[in-house]
């Protein structure tokens, strides 16, 4: 394990037990799945269409970002998203217009 504040560029202390490992397919699977049935699920209902959303998907959470017209269409996205199975979080990151 590297120590706080140590130089991010020196690799003579790199660890090979801590490298990160790649998403299995199941996980990539089941993403596409998941990104695939939000953006479905949002062009679809009624409280949110017609609005430019980006969906984006990573280990099962789900990340909505984008620009929308009142707080409660944010909230109301947000609800969608979170009613798609196998979402494990979801990061709702729209923004209300001025």
């Amino acid at each position: 394990m590297t120590p706080y504040g140590s130089d991010p560029d020196d690799w003579s202390s790199y660890d090979e037990d801590e490298a990160p490992t790649l998403p299995s397919r199941e996980l990539i699977e089941a993403d596409i799945r998941i990104v695939d049935s939000v953006a479905a699920a949002l062009a679809c209902g009624m409280e949110v269409r017609g609005r430019r959303l980006e969906v984006v998907v990573q280990n099962r959470v789900v990340i909505l970002l984008g620009e929308v017209e009142s707080e409660e269409v944010r909230l109301a996205a947000g609800v969608v998203a979170w009613a798609v199975p196998e979402v494990y979080d979801v990061c709702n990151r729209l923004t209300v217009a001025p």
